[in-house]
């Protein structure tokens, strides 16, 4: 004997399948409302790790005064032009005033293909996100620089330009202007080619599309062998101990020489616009969500005076109430859960994908997505919407008399 639920669920897959069209609109379009919900936050938190990733390793950033965001994703992450540029004398107090474990200058400006040039000292070799820690940035192949017009290239500069040790460029002047190999005419102060030293192992950070050279090799391009005129556009800065790097920073921010940034407070601040933003989202995404389950209502209320002949064979046949009631809800449970599922492959496909273009805009590796249990219960809210919005439907098929019918 076939029990009432195996009849009813027999019937339910019949159903969908002699359905197919109806079924096929009803499962995109909740796959559709729940990638729609998912896709911003998780794209949305794959920035967020990958950001403080790959700034993990700086503790303070000193650059001329003006806003924390440009100074972090110009001197960091080498996108948008710098706040401007602070006097050497700045780098020299920091590098040589007591407590201090690094100071490393940066020095923007040139570019090589649209690959920035960055300007600094063996030391930036030496940083580590903790004192025990090895090096954070490693060379892959070959050496450091030793002299002006050597190189150190970003793992990412090296696999698309196709350079290797030994390999010779000129480099251009601006941030974002994209010189090109072959043209005969270049200011003299750029025509004199770098020399590739060695190549960084890859870090997922904005220094894989730098290219590394001796800070006298951007002094010398731009005119600054003086030691009065010389600039730097930002340090790197480190102390023995962490009271050590706030009394820097306050020092600093008293003055008007230049302004200390935390890395990780801009990050902090960015982090509650996004949250506010994600809020609003949250909204639409609710509505987007609501939309799907009257989807759902009008497939079920559709396929529900479709199926009266059927329902009224199977009460005929025996099928108590319970069983056609059974039957509505069944169809609307396969069909919500189907489009849940394949909504979440969706929004892991599309952030996915979304996460390697915007990287490779930001400069640096995305994490790949993760889906928490948050996020999923958001989405699993369409599962009971649905089957609220069969209810009535449901209701109706139960009460169906198979005399009028037959």
């Amino acid at each position: 004997m076939v029990g009432p639920l195996s009849l009813a669920l027999w019937t339910a897959l019949r159903g969908l399948r002699s359905r197919l069209g109806a079924l096929l609109i009803t499962v995109v379009a909740v796959a559709l409302a729940t990638a729609t919900a998912l896709v911003v936050p998780l794209v949305t938190r794959q920035v967020e790790r990958g950001a403080q990733a790959a700034a993990q390793v700086f503790d303070l950033l000193v650059t001329a005064p003006g806003s924390g965001t440009q100074a972090v994703m110009s001197s960091l992450f080498y996108t948008g032009a710098p706040i401007g540029n602070i006097p050497e004398r700045v780098y020299e107090e920091l590098r040589d005033a007591p407590g201090t474990r690094r100071a490393v200058p940066i020095a923007l400006g040139d570019n090589y293909l649209g690959f920035p040039i960055v300007g600094t000292t063996a030391a930036f070799f030496d940083q580590r996100v903790r004192p025990s820690d090895p090096p954070y940035f490693r060379i892959g192949q070959g050496g450091l620089f030793a002299r002006e017009h050597d190189a150190v290239v970003g793992a990412r500069v090296a696999r698309e330009v196709g350079l290797r040790v030994g390999s010779t460029f000129v480099g251009a002047h601006g941030l974002g202007e994209h010189h090109l190999e072959g043209e005969e005419e270049h200011d003299e102060a750029h025509s004199e080619p770098y020399r590739v030293t060695g190549i960084l192992a890859p870090t997922g950070g904005p220094v894989d599309r730098a290219v590394l050279t001796p800070i006298e090799t951007v002094w010398e391009v731009h005119d600054e062998d003086q030691a009065a005129g010389r600039e730097v556009t930002a340090v790197l800065y480190s102390a023995d101990q962490l009271s050590g790097i706030y009394v820097t920073a306050q020092r600093l921010n008293a003055g008007r020489d230049a302004m200390a940034v935390f890395p990780g407070q801009v990050f902090a601040q960015a982090r509650d616009v996004l949250l506010q933003g994600q809020a609003a989202y949250a909204a639409l995404a609710l509505l987007v969500l609501g939309i799907a389950a009257l989807t759902v209502w009008l497939s079920v209320y559709t396929s529900g005076l479709e199926r009266q002949r059927t329902v009224a064979l199977l009460r005929v046949l025996g099928a108590g109430r319970g069983t056609v009631f059974a039957l509505v809800l069944l169809e609307t449970l396969l069909t919500v859960t189907l489009g849940v599922g394949l909504g979440l492959g969706l929004a892991l496909f599309v952030s996915t994908v979304g996460g390697d273009v915007l990287g490779v805009r930001l400069g640096f590796t995305l994490a790949a997505p993760q889906l928490t249990w948050a996020l999923v219960s958001r989405t699993l809210l369409l599962i009971p919407l649905g089957l609220l919005a069969a209810l009535p439907p449901a209701v109706v098929a139960a009460r169906v008399s198979p005399l009028r019918l037959l």
